[in-house]
């Protein structure tokens, strides 16, 4: 059976339960200096080498999970990409890493795999140390490692994908992107998970909501959507709720130990195994809750413990809907206005507004952002976005419209030319879900 097909089919019968945190237990393991470098680089602090330096640690942590009941096991690959890497100097590596990291959850899963109690090796993606709306990065950039790490993660032996403690919706498409082509490449089915970071003010860091992602990733083939890190089990619970009203798939949670605290200049977890298993327990009530686990301060106790609470539960299925909606990185707008219509702000327009063109045409990029503030502020539901005309570089200030755009207002954006080039330009710095305008057949279909 094709393995997206059987985990959903699982989930119909049973909730599946991911492992606990990694980072905090490579803390508590005694690991020798030299495991640190690498060629003579020293990179302490990045768990990602340990893949290769010190796999029997890393091996005992994934063990002691599966020993635990665990269903997904999560690979020492979250940080196993070329930006994060290159802060150590081992940006070669990703490759490397990713493959290892797979290998070593691939052999112990298959020695613990059981029809009774299915296991699968479940590669963690992590956001990286850098936001591609905030302009950190580029969406080229980041694909092009997604791929390479995604690339590891196959032929180490992954089942499935985790995209988790994701922080930005551009990354998220980034990263999806990469791995949907990744897998086809390789002329396999790999089925992707994704996990926000929901933070204590409510949002993700670049200010996106629950009903907000559950917009976005609509259009995506993903198995799941769901929370992770960022706060405790108490916190997370009314973005849980929220989610199940508007997401019509499985919903996955794998939060903190509760939220962190300092004691003595140490990271401290309050939440011990009962309490957490019993407030993780609680969210198969939600509709459409059907993967849960632990992120930090979790150990292979708090999952035993979860293991056993879930034990003859059966989730519920999904039940959300919402509205077919375009989306900014900061809401959500219905494509059904009531009352009617959806209005298009149409000043961010070169051809159409002389004194838009005459801020394109001087690179007066920043106030443009004033002609669209306008716009919100006068009821506009979206904002079109034209900047072509003669003698011009289109793409060039697509992009320095959009970027500002994308990051600042409040409204989703439609960018509007007929170069295939500007437009592509522009959908890789938009982080929500836009509208495309316009195509013409002057050139015939090709076009």
């Amino acid at each position: 059976m094709e393995i997206k097909k059987y985990l959903l089919n699982l989930i119909k019968s049973r909730p599946l339960i991911i492992d606990g945190a990694m980072g905090t237990e490579i803390q508590k393991k005694k690991i020798d200096s030299s495991a640190w470098s690498y060629n003579g680089k020293n990179a302490e602090g990045c768990n990602e080498l340990l893949n290769l330096t010190a796999s029997e640690v890393i091996s005992k942590i994934h063990r002691a999970y599966l020993v635990a009941g665990a269903n997904l096991i999560k690979t020492n690959t979250f940080g196993s990409l070329p930006w994060v890497l290159d802060e150590y100097d081992l940006g070669d590596l990703t490759y490397e890493s990713a493959k290892e990291g797979a290998r070593l959850v691939r052999k112990l899963v298959d020695e613990f795999n059981t029809p009774q109690n299915p296991r699968f090796v479940l590669g963690s993606l992590g956001p990286g140390t850098k936001l591609p709306s905030l302009g950190h990065i580029d969406y080229d950039t980041m694909y092009a490692g997604y791929k390479i790490a995604t690339q590891g993660l196959i032929d180490g032996g992954v089942d499935l994908i985790l995209l988790e403690t994701c922080q930005d919706p551009l990354q998220i498409k980034a990263a999806i992107n990469a791995v949907k082509d990744t897998a086809d490449k390789n002329k396999i089915e790999l089925p992707i998970m994704v996990s926000c970071t929901i933070e204590l003010t409510g949002t993700m860091l670049i200010g996106t909501d629950a009903t907000t992602i559950a917009t976005i990733l609509e259009p995506f083939d993903i198995i799941s959507l769901g929370f992770n890190c960022g706060t405790g089990p108490d916190q997370v619970k009314k973005h849980i709720e929220a989610l199940s009203k508007v997401w019509d798939r499985a919903i996955s949670v794998h939060a903190n130990a509760g939220l962190p605290q300092n004691r003595g200049g140490y990271t401290f977890y309050p939440m011990g195994p009962d309490e957490f298993a019993n407030k993780q327990s609680e969210f198969l009530e939600i509709d459409g809750v059907s993967f849960l686990g632990g992120c930090c301060g979790t150990t292979p106790q708090h999952i035993a413990k979860l293991v056993q609470n879930i034990k003859n539960k059966i989730p519920k299925p999904p039940t959300g809907s919402h509205p077919k909606s375009l989306a900014s990185l900061f809401q959500s707008v219905p494509l059904k206005q009531t009352p009617p219509p959806l209005l298009i702000g149409e000043r961010c327009n070169s051809t159409g507004s002389k004194a838009f063109r005459e801020l394109i045409k001087n690179e007066k990029y920043d106030e443009t952002l004033n002609v669209a503030n306008e716009q919100v502020n006068s009821g506009a539901h979206v904002i079109d976005v034209s900047v072509g005309f003669a003698g011009r570089d289109e793409t060039k200030d697509m992009k320095e419209v959009i970027s500002r755009f994308a990051s600042k207002l409040s409204l989703p954006l439609m960018p509007d030319s007929t170069q295939i080039n500007a437009l592509e330009s522009a959908l890789k710095l938009i982080g929500g879900k836009a509208i495309i305008n316009s195509v013409n057949f002057e050139d015939g279909v090709e076009k």
